[in-house]
């Protein structure tokens, strides 16, 4: 009797505990849906900074190709040249840092965060074991009030089924306990971890940017470093060149030309040795004297002295010119 009597004070009290379980069973359950949510929502955010990281970084690195090709390609402006080599050199760095900084993230608060699935998954599991050890202490309860009411004499059964009550509440009982447990350290994993990986993401940016700073200030002195003075000196020295060179071919044709102009009229032929027109009536020839001749020839000498610019050059063409004229005037005496 008196143990009937434990019995019974057991079960009574098994139904609060059952209640309590499964409503600390539901909080629990809510509790992880929430971490599980707000975690997923927290991966997804970070994967999509560091994939628009990564992409400023590529853009960054043809940022820096550009500006290298046309450092490259300026000939002229040397100081620019120079600013723009070391600023790309800089924007460079830049670049390595800020991919360091993409692969921290990924590694250290991506990956972390995305753990999370499995340890929701499996303090979920851990809840549901739960919500089964509840039901079936449930499950032994209606029985036994079945088991009462169908045959209240039967202390057989009844004792049977309060049995089955008791063992279903005590796995009811540990199963909370080892439910709060690992909630428990669940819960402390999960400050822990937002703590941990909010203040790694700060570090790592922090990092990022104190360095992105210098590099910053140095790409800021490079570009302030072009001299543009000087630059503009060196270009308008160049733009001269041209200018000068297409006025010494200007002065070249036009004493080309004049040289030309005096050439053909030291090649001109004389009008003493020039044949009468035909079917002209002209007067009876007569044959030339000597000193018509030579004072014919020294006409001709002068004029085509006073013709060229070259003075070496006229001199030896009318020396050649008063040759042939010596040897016109021979030849003319010994016909005459």
């Amino acid at each position: 009797m008196q143990l009937y009597c434990q019995i019974s004070i057991m079960i009574r009290a098994s139904r609060p505990q059952h209640f309590a379980c499964e409503q600390q069973a539901e909080f629990i359950q809510e509790r992880i849906a929430t971490v599980e949510k707000h975690f997923a929502e927290l991966c997804t955010i970070f994967a999509a900074y560091t994939r628009k990281s990564a992409g400023l970084r590529d853009t960054s690195d043809e940022i820096v190709k550009v500006i290298q090709d046309y450092a490259e390609a300026e000939n002229v402006n040397r100081s620019l040249r120079n600013g723009l080599l070391q600023f790309s050199s800089t924007l460079l760095a830049i670049g390595d840092y800020r991919d360091a900084q993409v692969q921290r993230i990924d590694s250290k608060i991506v990956s972390e965060l995305s753990q999370y699935e499995d340890i929701c998954r499996h303090a979920k599991k851990e809840v549901k074991n739960a919500f089964v050890a509840c039901n079936h202490v449930l499950a032994r309860r209606k029985h036994l009030d079945r088991v009462r009411e169908r045959n209240p004499r039967n202390r057989q059964q009844i004792s049977l089924a309060e049995a089955e009550l008791l063992k279903a509440s005590a796995d009811v009982s540990r199963t909370a306990k080892a439910l709060e447990e690992q909630v428990d350290v669940f819960e402390k994993k999960k400050l822990q971890d937002v703590k941990s990986l909010l203040l790694g993401f700060v570090t790592i940016e922090l990092g990022f940017h104190s360095k992105a700073i210098e590099l910053f200030t140095k790409a800021y002195q490079d570009i302030a470093d072009i001299n543009e003075d000087e630059d503009l000196e060196e270009f308008r020295s160049t733009l001269q060149i041209p200018h000068s060179v297409s006025r010494l071919d200007t002065v070249k044709r036009t004493s080309f030309r004049s040289s030309s102009f005096s050439l053909a009229s030291l090649f001109a032929t004389p009008h003493g040795f020039r044949k009468p027109n035909e079917g002209i009536p002209h007067l009876a020839s007569r044959t030339p004297t000597t000193s018509d001749t030579l004072e014919s020839q020294k006409t001709v000498v002068e004029d085509s002295v006073d013709s060229v610019h070259t003075e070496d050059y006229a001199e030896d063409r009318s020396s050649s010119f008063a040759s042939e004229v010596e040897e016109q005037k021979h030849v003319r005496i010994q016909f005459k």
